[in-house]
């Protein structure tokens, strides 16, 4: 295949929601999924990925300057008078990369939703628009497979994690992660933070957290949510040790291990925040 002149990302993006919108039968919920997952993307990849990085404050009057277009920043955020930039401007299309798709679909929506059909949407979305990138010539058949194999790798991991996050968020908040024999007991612990799943032991599993130096658990959990559960998954979680058993305080969203590795083991993109 041919490759043709390289096109800014945003020109892929616009054309690919014109390219739905002009279908004959096009799909109104298709397209408001497809324009939301595309508008995420570019919020992602302006505020928290490595491709908009702030240029270093190398004296003080440029820390100084910094700091009060922040201020300002927050002071206009808090009356509601700022709207999300989620223009990508000139930024070509080969900046993109592969780990970009995965950080995205795997960390950044999993932090704002845990609804499992959004996250099929957007993985569908994505992979359209990978489609007609590749269908323009924008890509080698080498480039376009690897975004294809990636999102086939975490897009189901992040629809998985999202049904368990919101699986455990009725669980804790209806009280089922406390068992009745320590109802009324004081905590004599917490621990909280993001727990990577270290054991699946037959009806609870074990937590390793990040500079704790020993392993939490185990958490006992029904079997139903068990099966969600996958080695090396991490939780955004509050444990609390009651009598000798460690429960389940609260929980926030769930991350697939196909995104969210060890540091020592990361060797992908930066996640700016």
């Amino acid at each position: 295949m041919v490759i043709a002149e390289m096109p800014a990302l945003q020109e892929t993006m616009d054309g690919f929601i014109r390219q739905l919108t002009s279908e004959p039968q096009a799909d109104a919920q298709v397209l408001l999924h497809a324009e939301q997952c595309l508008e995420a993307l570019a919020q992602y990849l302006i505020h928290f990925s490595d491709l908009f990085k702030d240029q270093d404050l190398s004296d003080e009057a440029d820390y100084a300057d910094w700091e009060q277009g922040l201020e300002e920043h927050m002071s206009k955020l808090l009356q509601g008078d700022v709207e999300p930039v989620g223009d990508l401007g000139a930024l070509p299309l080969d900046k993109l990369d592969v780990e970009h798709l995965r950080d995205f679909l795997g960390w950044f929506v999993l932090r704002e939703t845990s609804d499992s059909e959004v996250l099929h949407a957007y993985a569908k979305a994505l992979s359209q628009w990978v489609e007609f990138i590749y269908q323009r010539g924008w890509w080698r058949q080498s480039e376009y497979l690897a975004f294809v194999e990636t999102l086939a790798d975490v897009g189901p991991a992040a629809e998985r994690t999202a049904r368990l996050s919101q699986v455990l968020y009725h669980f804790v908040r209806s009280g089922n992660g406390v068992p009745p024999r320590l109802r009324g007991q004081r905590f004599s612990r917490f621990v909280e933070g993001h727990g990577r799943v270290s054991k699946l032991e037959e009806g609870a599993l074990v937590f390793n957290f990040e500079n704790q130096g020993e392993e939490i658990g185990p958490v006992v959990l029904p079997q139903l949510v068990l099966d969600l559960i996958e080695l090396g998954d991490v939780f955004d979680i509050e444990l609390g040790l009651r009598g000798d058993s460690w429960v389940m305080v609260d929980v926030g969203p769930v991350y697939p291990r196909c995104v969210y590795v060890e540091v020592e083991e990361y060797e992908g993109l930066e996640k700016l925040s």
